[in-house]
C-alpha cells in the first residue's frame, strides 16, 4: 500500500492551483465547479482506494480505506486552506468564498473566523462527508470484489 497517496495528492494539488488560476481569471461558474477537489476526495479518491485495497489483499480492508480517505482528505483539505486565508486577505469575489457559502469573504469576517475556524471547521465536514459517502461506496466495492473472489467461477 505504499505510495497510495502519491498521485492522487499531486491531482488535488493540481486541481487546487488550477481552480484559483481559472476563478482569478474571470472563468465561469459552471468551468469553476469542474476542477473540484471535493469530487476527488468524496468520490474518485475512495473508489480508487477502494479498489486497490480489494486487490492488495491487506488484512481488515474496511480500516484501511477508512484511514487512507480520512488522511487524503485531511491533506487535501491542507492544500485548500491556505486558499482561504488569501481569500480573506485580498477578498476575492469567487463565490464559495463568500460569506453566504461558508467562506471567509464578507462584512464582519474577524481573521480568527477567516483563518482558524471556518477552514478548520470546513475541513471536519469534508473528513466527515468524505468518509460517510467515499468510505460508504469504497466499502461496498471492497464487498463486492471479496464476494467476486470467493464465488467459484
Amino acid at each position: 500500500m505504499k505510495g497510495l497517496l502519491k498521485w492522487p495528492l499531486i491531482l488535488a494539488a493540481i486541481a487546487v492551483v488550477l481552480r484559483i488560476v481559472l476563478e482569478q481569471s474571470g472563468a465561469p461558474d459552471s468551468i469553476n465547479n469542474l476542477v473540484s477537489v471535493v469530487v476527488l476526495y468524496v468520490l474518485i479518491c475512495p473508489l480508487y482506494f477502494a479498489f486497490r485495497i480489494a486487490n492488495s489483499g491487506v488484512p481488515r480492508p474496511y480500516a484501511t480505506l477508512l484511514k487512507t480517505t480520512a488522511l487524503y482528505t485531511a491533506l487535501a483539505r491542507a492544500m485548500v486552506i491556505p486558499t482561504y486565508w488569501l481569500a480573506y486577505i485580498y477578498q476575492w469575489a469567487a463565490p464559495r468564498f463568500s460569506i453566504a457559502q461558508g467562506g471567509v469573504v464578507g462584512p464582519d469576517v474577524t481573521p480568527l473566523m477567516a483563518f482558524i475556524v471556518v477552514p478548520l471547521v470546513a475541513a471536519a465536514v469534508w473528513i466527515l462527508a468524505s468518509l460517510v459517502i467515499g468510505g460508504g461506496i469504497g466499502s461496498i466495492v471492497i464487498a463486492l470484489k471479496r464476494k467476486a473472489v470467493r464465488t467459484p467461477a
